[in-house]
């Protein structure tokens, strides 16, 4: 899923929003080359953000809550 984001300048892989925890995992939005965003998904098993399944919506990352503190070490320790 792509959302087009015209007024913000066109950076390939800027973190617009997020993370945040979705469905028992991480989410976030970042830019796209084209000016469009795409969701991406943390794999803990692996430390790495790779593309997010179809059905994750931009509203549902948009509206998330943040995780905590001890969540972003979790993440960061991973990357």
């Amino acid at each position: 899923m792509k959302i087009n984001a015209t007024s913000l300048a066109k950076t390939d892989g800027r973190v617009m929003v997020g993370p945040k925890k979705v469905r028992g995992g991480y989410a976030r939005i970042v830019s796209c080359k084209d000016g469009s965003g795409c969701i991406e998904s943390f794999d803990s098993v692996s430390g790495t953000w790779t593309a997010a399944e179809q059905s994750l919506t931009f509203a549902e990352v948009w509206s998330a809550l943040p995780g905590s503190p001890e969540d972003w070490a979790e993440v960061s320790a991973k990357n």
